[in-house]
């Protein structure tokens, strides 16, 4: 397609931008996987060498001027529209702060997760505390340099930088009730779990676990040639490249389901990055899909696949080729059980389906408060006690296993963590599309997860670069509604 003109002076920029990126996700791969404490100072350092490059671009008056006035370009295609309004937002930005004050933003971060890493393991919240407040003050600012004409609160602009539009009003709105059913629903299926026959969890090694998490990924279709699979203290996944899209996990070795889930998790969101058309990464808006729109596909492979009673005999048969052969023998209603039991504790990452999503409510509200200046984050410990044990009945020993369980705060991922639970309330409506669509049960069941991953490629991946109104309207042609995920969580676990 011809581009127009804007888009032409844009491209040596955005060429840039690319390699910088680039460079960027594969210090951070390896910052998080395969660096030594030593090291992770000066590989600190490059990240924030390398923001420093791009924050230089977001500031040159030429690329500025070509972003604002191709916005309002009407030859502007509808790819070209949304990756203006994308760099619209990071120029705004950087006119606002000076190019020392971005990078301070920016050594606030390094500085914060560095100091998270060295102190999480020793449970010292003191020692990393210093630290952190400052990235909470800094970040403060920097939500006042983004909050736009409108916004009630400072949060709102956390928000709209990851979900455009979305307001602390609209959140409140959406997670209030869930949170309300969330909490009747546990104290139903905890009740009903007491008939279920649930098999003892067994020792498995690291190396076993592995060969399982990669079956995992085989199955589901992703490309190890295109990726990689290392560990870390936190996983995640990094989309570096067009063909180059990595993941991480970590093994508990009293308890196998965990990394099973991580792959699946972090393996569905490279799923979204492999299989991207051509066409967004000529236009540059291959990166542009939204925290929720993320999270929807890396849950929807974690749970509306992954914890499925139709995927139970295939996973049991992985687990029987890799763990132990005695996992054929386990009866598939008891396996099903064990996959799915319901027990409510301190680590959101192992959390069961059903809980999962309090987890997600209690760092919304103590983060929106945090970054409103209502709390400091020296509250944050007590606040955060007391909610796991008012929602999930679960008491707090330490913060290693508390607030400092996950690396997002440290790195002011600020409005991120409600993504994965929008991501939860998109995917049930995903699911009712797609069986209509293509009878999504039968194809889990089948094991042809080649038909699941091309519809998403055709219908869903296509269009990730939209906002994400337009975006769930395009897949489902319906408006974000929770009904339902709460019909889907009543009918699994509420009966």
């Amino acid at each position: 397609m011809e581009h127009s003109e804007h888009f032409k002076a844009l491209e040596p920029y955005l060429k840039q931008k690319r390699r910088i990126d680039h460079t960027s996700a594969i210090l951070y791969y390896d910052l998080a996987t395969t660096c030594g404490e030593k090291g992770l100072a000066d590989e600190g350092g490059l990240l924030d060498y390398w923001a420093g490059e791009e924050a230089k671009i977001f500031q040159a008056k030429d690329f500025a001027a070509e972003v604002k006035a191709g916005l309002n370009d009407p030859q502007a295609s509808a790819e070209e529209k949304r990756l203006f309004e994308a760099l619209y937002e990071q120029v705004t930005l950087l006119d606002k702060l000076s190019l020392g004050e971005y990078l301070e933003y920016k050594n606030a971060i390094s500085k914060s997760n560095e100091m998270w890493r060295k102190y999480r393991p020793e449970n010292n919240f003191a020692a990393w505390l210093p630290y952190w407040q400052r990235l909470i003050a800094v970040s403060r600012q920097v939500a006042d340099v983004r909050k736009k004409p409108g916004m009630a609160t400072r949060y709102d602009a956390c928000l709209d930088s990851y979900e455009p539009g979305e307001t602390e009003e609209y959140v409140d709105s959406v997670f209030h009730p869930l949170k309300l059913k969330l909490i009747e629903l546990l104290k139903i299926a905890k009740a009903n779990q007491k008939g279920f026959v649930l098999p003892q969890l067994k020792i498995y090694s690291e190396e076993k676990q592995e060969a399982l998490g990669r079956k995992m990924l085989e199955i589901i279709h992703y490309d190890m040639a295109g990726g990689a699979l290392r560990v870390s203290a936190h996983p995640f996944s990094n989309d570096n490249h067009q063909f180059d899209a990595r993941l991480t996990t970590k093994y508990l070795i009293d308890d196998w389901r965990s990394n099973v889930f991580t792959c699946l998790h972090e393996g569905g969101h490279c799923l979204e990055f492999q299989n991207k058309p051509q066409s967004l990464y000529d236009n540059y808006v291959e990166s542009l899909a939204t925290s929720a729109i993320c999270e929807t596909h890396s849950r929807f492979y974690e749970n509306l696949i992954g914890r499925s009673k139709e995927f139970m005999p295939i996973m049991k048969k992985a687990c029987a080729e890799t763990l132990d052969p005695g996992f054929d023998y386990m009866n598939d209603e008891d396996f099903y059980h064990l996959i799915n039991k319901v027990e409510p504790w301190l680590i959101r990452c192992e959390a069961d389906e059903l809980s999962y999503s309090l987890h997600i409510i209690i760092r919304y509200e103590i983060e929106k408060d945090l970054i409103n200046g209502k709390i400091e984050g020296k509250d944050v410990p007590a606040i955060w006690a007391k909610k796991y044990h008012d929602y999930l009945g679960v008491d707090v020993p330490n913060d290693m296993d508390g607030c400092m369980q996950d690396t997002h705060w440290s790195e002011a991922l600020w409005g991120y963590f409600p993504s994965y639970a929008l991501g939860n309330i998109y995917g049930a409506m995903i699911k009712e599309t797609m069986e209509k669509d293509i009878h999504l049960s039968e194809k889990i069941k089948a094991n042809d997860f080649g038909a699941i991953l091309a519809w998403f490629a055709k219908h869903d991946y296509a269009y990730d670069y939209l906002k994400p109104a337009e975006w769930i309207k395009k897949v489902t042609g319906k408006a974000l509604t929770a009904e339902p995920y709460i019909a889907y969580l009543t009918d699994k676990f509420g009966r």
